[in-house]
């Protein structure tokens, strides 16, 4: 399996963090987000980043993955 890109790692892990905010958890301060990121290697702030430019995209992907806002 190919190695994932940094692109996908970021939206990986910005998928993790809309799903825990938007069920009331701070993504934050999450045992599973604060993993996906040591995991991915990434830093917090590049994810924080990330969602400040795809976030429609991330909550597109969501919504059609069955994950409703709110």
């Amino acid at each position: 399996m190919p190695a994932k890109t940094k692109e996908e790692k970021l939206f990986g892990a910005a998928c993790v963090y809309v799903t825990l905010e938007r069920s009331g958890m701070s993504p934050e301060a999450n045992e599973l987000y604060l993993s996906t990121l040591a995991e991915l290697q990434l830093p917090p702030e590049d994810v924080e980043r990330y969602l400040g430019t795809e976030r429609m995209a991330v909550e597109k992907a969501l919504a059609r993955h069955g994950q409703t806002p709110g």
